[in-house]
């Protein structure tokens, strides 16, 4: 089995970051290295990190002037030995111990040399107290209602970072990630594995994801029943165009890097999606519900 880094990036994450390391020490497919870059805290997250530093495998960094989320995932994936299996880990999860071990057995079974290939999963949702919210975090995004594939992607990311574990070859395609705020590190890598690399998800979630605030997931995916969303889309019909945009713009920026790595067919996918630039929220949503037609699990 592969050798396996895990990537840690930290910013004030005192609060719930020695859960997560413990959690990551007690991994029954132990890390050859953990990687720490921290981007400026200025609560004790230091401290903290260096009480580890006694453990050899933990190497510690800390960045000199403040890179942002993406550019500090980047840097902490580029310190990775060469070979090795990469792990995203964010500061404030609980990783459940066999987390690394069944990720790192799903990825050897659909790798192909020379391609970036993947694994992600669901994840259980705990409070602030580890309290247990809801047993799937893709129940309460709404994100199992419908087959995971190519056409679904487009239209929003749901594979969650801190559950990815990559194969070396998927290193370089992260390295060419935007450093543009808006677009996400998962969403991006997610469109490399369906478009040119293999790509699984594991049926059981190996991740406690901590509901919180600063949560990307929360900020982005409410679970809304049927009046809520009844009654935003007849609000976005007159009052907005924003539906989909910076999707598009995260989907156009993948698409004018790597248009000559993908199949006509995947092209001819793209650019009608990106057609849909200066629609109006009703052709998008059209749209939208054309895609999903074949792929929808479970009505709303």
């Amino acid at each position: 089995m592969n050798k396996v880094t895990v990537v840690v990036t930290t910013y004030n994450g005192e609060r719930f970051l020695a859960q997560q390391l413990h959690s990551l020490l007690m991994q029954t497919l132990m890390p050859a290295e953990i990687i720490i870059c921290d981007d400026g805290s200025t609560d004790n997250t230091n401290q903290l990190i260096e009480s580890f530093l006694p453990n050899p495998i933990i190497r510690y960094i800390r960045n000199e002037s403040q890179l942002g989320v993406i550019q500090n995932f980047k840097k902490a994936v580029a310190l990775a030995t060469p070979g090795n299996y990469i792990a995203l880990c964010d500061q404030d999860d609980i990783w459940l111990p066999q987390k690394l071990e069944k990720s790192a057995e799903a990825l050897a079974a659909i790798e192909q040399a020379g391609k970036p290939a993947m694994i992600y999963s669901d994840l259980t949702l705990i409070d602030t107290e580890g309290n247990l919210l809801n047993s799937s975090v893709n129940n309460e995004t709404g994100q199992d209602k419908y087959r995971h594939c190519f056409e679904t992607l487009l239209f929003g990311n749901f594979v969650t970072g801190c559950t990815v574990l990559m194969n070396t070859e998927m290193k370089h395609y992260f390295a060419t990630i935007p450093n543009n705020a808006q677009y996400q590190h998962d969403a991006w890598i997610a469109l490399v594995a369906f478009t040119m690399g293999n790509i699984s998800m594991l049926n059981q979630p190996y991740i406690q994801y901590r509901k919180h605030d600063q949560n990307v997931t929360f900020s982005k995916h409410n679970k809304k029943n049927r009046i809520q969303r009844l009654a935003n889309h007849l609000v976005s019909l007159f009052t907005t165009n924003d539906f989909l945009e910076e999707q598009i713009e995260l989907v156009k920026a993948f698409y004018l890097q790597y248009r000559q790595q993908i199949t006509p067919i995947q092209q001819k996918t793209i650019e009608s999606f990106l057609q849909l630039k200066h629609s109006n929220y009703l052709k998008k949503k059209t749209a939208f519900e054309k895609a999903f037609k074949n792929h929808w699990l479970k009505r709303f």
